[in-house]
């Protein structure tokens, strides 16, 4: 049986952070593999790259799939994109030619999770006040018990249920919570309890927890979704985390909130970003900043290529394609 074309619409700086040897080197046993050629990506190259392949291996700055692609490739069968969000790629077209398309969303959403969680931790266990106190030569054991508040016996509200969240929530299952909080108007009560979390509205959600992570996704919908008056129910003492994105969060509100010196914040995405030069979040003492870095950076990058790698040996086995995308929730995607 002849093996499936595959084409690399990436550059070579992409492939070499997402792919190790051994994943390039699994792609290639199952298909005929035509790999990364170019440092910059135009869409003559990628034309080019993408005929007569029955495979199509995006990632990131690939850019849409446009119709003169889809003509250079009438066999094209499979999109298997090397990092998250796949709505930049996918055409009217494409759809109508039933071409399956897969993610590593996974593997970012894994990353994400990971910060948000590990944030939330040294939060909650004062690290950042400790650590400010530091440079006086100060010792604040004493004070130290009055800021924290430690996972033992608290609550936490995660907005948004998709990869991130549930990567989150099955996070904080290894923590002996009183309870575990979601907001997400697509999740059934059925999806929540085989989740192992309360279902809650927004603002029940906002006032009952200790810490409130945010894992939206960046659509209309979701703009604002956290406001002044969600955050005015927010407890004192409450920690915030925006690992989403910026848009989703009342950024006024918020920094009033914070001036208040009721609550923490922990964000690592604004809006816009950077923040302008005057803003207060980079000042404010109960606000960590950081450089939207939660997603994969460096090492996690690799976890893509081996998802895409898996994907492809899937897809050549006839097997179930790990992380495929559901098309026509497109408009519900970030």
């Amino acid at each position: 049986m002849k093996k499936p074309r595959a084409a690399a619409l990436i550059d070579r700086t992409m492939e070499a952070q997402c792919f190790t040897a051994e994943a390039l080197e699994r792609i290639a046993a199952v298909t005929e593999f035509r790999r990364a050629t170019f440092d910059a990506m135009t869409a003559e190259r990628l034309t080019t790259a993408i005929r007569g392949a029955q495979i199509a291996i995006t990632g990131w700055g690939t850019g849409a799939i446009t119709d003169v692609m889809l003509d250079a490739a009438p066999d094209l069968k499979l999109v298997a994109h090397a990092a998250g969000s796949i709505k930049h790629l996918v055409s009217d077209k494409l759809m109508a030619r039933n071409v399956r398309v897969c993610s590593a969303v996974w593997a970012n959403g894994r990353s994400v999770a990971e910060f948000a969680f590990g944030m939330m931790l040294v939060t909650t266990k004062a690290v950042w006040k400790c650590r400010a106190a530091m440079p006086e030569k100060l010792w604040p054991q004493d004070e130290a018990r009055v800021w924290m508040r430690e996972p033992f016996g608290a609550t936490v509200g995660i907005v948004g249920a998709g990869v991130i969240g549930r990567e989150m929530i099955r996070l904080c299952q290894m923590l002996e919570l009183a309870a575990l909080l979601i907001y997400d108007p697509y999740l059934t009560e059925e999806e929540a309890e085989d989740l192992g979390v309360v279902q809650v509205g927004l603002d029940e959600l906002m006032r009952r927890s200790d810490v409130v992570s945010l894992h939206t996704p960046a659509t209309e919908e979701a703009r604002h979704i956290i406001n002044a008056g969600n955050l005015a129910l927010l407890k004192d003492g409450a920690v915030f985390i925006n690992t989403a994105r910026g848009m989703c969060v009342d950024e006024d509100a918020l920094i009033a909130e914070l001036e208040s010196g009721r609550i923490t914040a922990c964000l690592d995405v604004t809006n816009p970003e950077p923040p302008a030069k005057d803003s207060p979040l980079y000042t404010l003492p109960n606000c960590i900043l950081t450089p939207h870095i939660a997603g994969s950076m460096n090492q996690n990058c690799l976890r893509h290529g081996d998802l895409v790698a898996d994907a492809i040996e899937a897809y050549v086995a006839g097997r179930p394609l790990p992380w495929e995308v559901d098309l026509t929730q497109l408009d519900r995607m970030a």
